[in-house]
Parts: C-alpha cells; structure tokens; sequence
C-alpha cells in the first residue's frame, strides 16, 4: 500500500515539476519521490500530447479556423502546459554556448537570472521554425498520431538526460535529481517507455524514423552538452526538451514532403 502511495505521489511530483496543472497537495521533497518522478515525466508528455491531439481534432473537424490560427494556438498552448519552463533553459544555454567564453564563465551566465541577446535571438529562431514546421505538416494533412508521439519523444529525451548524462555542478535542481541514477530507476523508466514506444510503432511502423532520430538527437545532445560545459543541468535538460522538439517537427516535415509518412 505505501509503495503504490509513493507512486501516486511520483506522478504528481512530476507533473507538479514540469506542467502548470494544478496539483491540490504539499509533495515535499526527498530522493525517494524525485527518483519516481524521473519515471513519470514521459507520462507529462503523454498527456499533453494527448490534449494537443484532442483540440488539434476538433478545431479541424468542426471549425472552420485556418491552419495558420491552429498551429499558433498549438503552441501557444505547449507553453501555457509547461509554464515555459524549459524556454528559459533554451534562452540560458544559448546565451552561453554563443559567448564562446571557458566553461566555468558559460555556468556563471546560464546562472544569471537576465536574458542576453543571443538568448532573444535562439528563441526566435527555435519558435519561428518549430511554428512553420507545424503549420506545414497540419496544411498536408496532419495526423493526431503525431501530436502525442512528439511530446511523448521530448520528455523520453527530458528524462533520459537526467538518468543517463553527467552533471556539471553539485548543486542546483537538476543535481539534486542525480540520485535517479539507479539500475531500478533506469530498468523501470526504459522498460515502460520502451513498452509504449513499441506500441506506437504497432499503430504506425512509420514511426520508426521519428523514434530513431530521437535516440540519435539524445546522443548528439549529450556529447554536445558534455563538450560545452562538462554535463548537464537544469537549462541544458530544458534546451534539449525545446530543441527536439523542433528537431522532430521539422523531421515530420520532411518525411511528409518525401511521401514516406
């Protein structure tokens, strides 16, 4: 009975980390609720993927909106669900990869609570295209199959940094989430995901490149991460969230232009 409390209270945790759904209770904090937590944070994509897939459906089948209105409000609500969070981790990591300065002046400025104007900059870019992106997949005909994958795919990623990757300080929020790096911990995160990812893959096989280039952009981000500024953190988890997600979307874009979804 305690363990299933502890479960429910895991998923809570992770949703009160990671989304603006209110959670109505004090989960407190201690290693043995955020370690659970990790487990359930591609469930928070899970959900807001299938809330896209929901209103995407019926703004499409019973409004007469253009698609230009539709993908707006898709991501306007992907930011509303998230609070921007990891936004902000985008704007920070920018700021510092762009500096070009050594490493331990990089951790300084993503500490730095002000947005520069490489930050401004990498936002607009990553928002312009991730927009243009959708707006053209929903124009050739855009599948609710995808609205859940996407999001399902970038908190696999989000999670997967945490339990796979090296951190590059001993304090701060992602830190406090290393104790997560247990064999149980991974045994249980990867083997659900993995149950859920092969479902996906029995609904539309074609999935499969969508799924493959995820791996290949964790992999890629980790090393990118690690070569920056020795690991990761709390901005670069959030940067790599918002940067596979446009990575994804513009992935789809190219398998619908090529006919091959």
């Amino acid at each position: 009975m305690e363990s299933i409390k502890n479960l429910v209270k895991g998923a809570l945790l992770a949703f009160q980390l990671l989304t603006t759904i209110p959670i109505p209770m004090q989960l407190g904090w201690n290693e043995r609720l955020a370690r659970i937590s990790v487990c359930f944070y591609p469930l928070t994509g899970l959900v807001l993927g299938g809330l896209l897939g929901g209103q995407a459906y019926l703004l499409v089948q019973y409004t007469n909106l253009s698609s230009l209105i539709i993908a707006a409000w898709l991501m306007t609500f992907t930011c509303i669900y998230s609070g921007a969070l990891h936004l902000d981790g985008w704007a920070d990591f920018s700021d510092a990869v762009f500096s070009r300065q050594s490493i331990d002046r990089k951790l300084e400025i993503m500490k730095d609570s002000r947005v520069g104007a490489f930050g401004v900059i990498s936002l607009l870019f990553l928002l312009g295209w991730r927009f243009l992106f959708i707006y053209e997949v929903i124009e050739a005909s855009l599948s609710v199959y995808w609205l859940i994958l996407i999001p399902f795919l970038t908190r696999i990623i989000m999670g997967s940094q945490i339990l796979l990757g090296s951190f590059a300080r001993n304090n701060g929020m992602a830190a406090a989430l290393k104790p997560a790096q247990t064999t149980s911990v991974k045994l249980v995160f990867f083997s659900w995901v993995t149950a859920a990812l092969i479902a996906f893959l029995i609904l539309d096989f074609t999935s499969v490149w969508l799924i493959l280039v995820a791996l290949l952009f964790l992999i890629g981000w980790l090393r990118f991460s690690y070569k920056q500024i020795n690991g990761i953190t709390g901005d670069t988890i959030g940067a790599g969230t918002e940067g596979s997600e446009t990575f994804l979307w513009a992935v789809l874009f190219v398998l619908y232009s090529f006919g091959m979804v």
